[in-house]
């Protein structure tokens, strides 16, 4: 029977979210509850206060939830890209790794919410309440806060790229290491004493005065630091039940550990060998995970869109219809892993191992595979359209029915194992046709 890995609390920073239970996979019934009418929804959590709100991983992308109470709410890893929350109530909930690009937040109320490493990106939150609340490593780029309040907030780490702050309250706010701060527009933001600093200082007068804020005096205060605060343990529950009370340790879902830290989760997964993961159906775009060990694990219809993964090990993994557009995968190895139907358009795969990997039906169009071993893989029915192949090992790999329009197989080399598109095997002169060297098979 497969283990579901065992993750230690300390792990966990889940600062701000709520005490609710949760087993990292939404509660099908609510979400339909949710979706369904935004009225009657509120009303029934008026009547029920103590229900849990298992979201984590749900997706309402595009989801009209304007005034919608989800205060306390589990929503880790949820999927909101483009979802209007307008007036809604957030307070308290646990929105960890959320996505919210292009999320409409305007007026909403994120009071003590934890957002830590939410991608809100392109978001418009004008006049939101943030106060309190952990944005630590959030992507705030290009996002609207306009008139938002956030008093008291941690913005360590996080990422203010074109942010509109204007008239912002960010008296308290924590903004140690905060990354592009003075490209944000800070126009009348209200800043004091307490404000601290990308360079961990307190704001001053003369800051605020060249970034166009407002500063004001008030009682010294220590700085904003959210603590950790680990999930309570899974349950079994029915809609209704009350909230249990945090246990010390948890069963968790893998890749929480795995995009906080890649250290601990090698660790992890070295220490514990016979422990197997399930990550079938995950969104890991983006996400920054160079190093990794992901030997055998299942991953089915996962996406790693733009994720940095070089020198990840995928080795023996089932990797079925993954999808890696854009991809960084310099020296990652993929030895003997099924990547049936997995979609690589633009990857930049140089120097990676796909040796023995099954790539039958795999999307390569564009994808830069410059000294790839691709040693006895099959890339059968594979489109290679305009790859780059330059000096990859294609010894005894099989090409029936591959797509090679405008691939480039300078120094590729070829031997008499290969298969060529044709289901014949490769010879010199099919070789030198297309500027790969043909070479005995060793």
């Amino acid at each position: 029977m497969k283990k579901t890995l065992l993750f230690s609390i300390f792990f966990l920073a889940l600062q701000s979210g709520p005490a609710c239970t949760t087993t990292f996979g939404f509660d099908p019934v609510i979400l339909k509850e949710l979706l369904s009418d935004v009225s009657a929804w509120n009303s029934t959590r008026a009547m029920q206060p103590a229900r849990i709100i298992d979201l984590d991983k749900a997706n309402l992308e595009d989801a009209n939830l304007d005034n919608a109470d989800l205060s306390d709410a589990s929503l880790i890893r949820g999927r909101l890209n483009g979802a209007k929350l307008n007036g809604a109530n957030l307070r308290n909930a646990n929105l960890l790794f959320a996505k919210l690009k292009r999320t409409n937040l305007r007026e909403t109320i994120l009071k003590g919410a934890n957002l830590s490493s939410a991608d809100l990106k392109n978001s418009y939150a004008k006049g939101a309440d943030f106060s309190e609340t952990n944005l630590s490593n959030a992507d705030l780029r290009f996002a609207n806060l306009e008139g938002a309040i956030l008093h008291g907030a941690s913005l360590q780490n996080a990422r203010f790229f074109e942010a509109n702050l204007t008239k912002a309250d960010l008296r308290g706010a924590n903004l140690t290491d905060a990354k592009l701060l003075r490209q944000a527009q800070l126009d009348g933001s209200r800043i004091s004493n307490n404000t601290i600093l990308p360079s961990g200082e307190r704001a001053t007068p003369l800051w605020a005065s060249l970034n166009g804020a407002r500063y004001s005096q008030e009682a010294e205060k220590a700085p904003v630091v959210m603590k950790a605060k680990p999930l309570p343990a899974p349950a079994t529950y029915s809609g209704t039940t009350a909230k249990p009370e945090p246990e010390t340790s948890i069963e968790n879902a893998p890749e929480t550990l795995l995009l906080q830290d890649v250290t601990a989760w090698n660790t992890l997964r070295k220490d514990n060998p016979e422990m197997e993961a399930d990550l079938q159906e995950e969104n890991l775009d983006d996400a920054g995970l160079q190093g990794a060990d992901m030997k055998g694990i299942d991953m089915k219809s996962s996406t790693m869109n733009g994720a940095k993964l070089d020198k990840a090990d995928f080795s023996g993994a089932d990797l079925l219809n993954t999808s890696w557009k854009r991809a960084s995968l310099k020296e990652t190895v993929f030895r003997n892993a099924n990547l049936k139907g997995a979609n690589f358009e633009r990857a930049f795969l140089k120097s990676a191992d796909m040796s023995e990997a099954n790539l039958t039906d795999a999307q390569l169009h564009g994808a830069r595979l410059e000294g790839t071993s691709l040693n006895n893989a099959n890339l059968s029915n594979a489109s290679l359209y305009d790859a780059d192949l330059t000096k990859a090992d294609l010894r005894g790999a099989n090409l029936t029915g591959a797509r090679l329009i405008d691939t480039i197989l300078n120094n590729a080399l070829v031997s008499a194992e290969t298969l060529t598109p044709s289901g014949e095997k490769a010879t010199s002169g099919w070789a030198v046709l297309r500027g790969a060297r043909f070479v005995d098979q060793r």
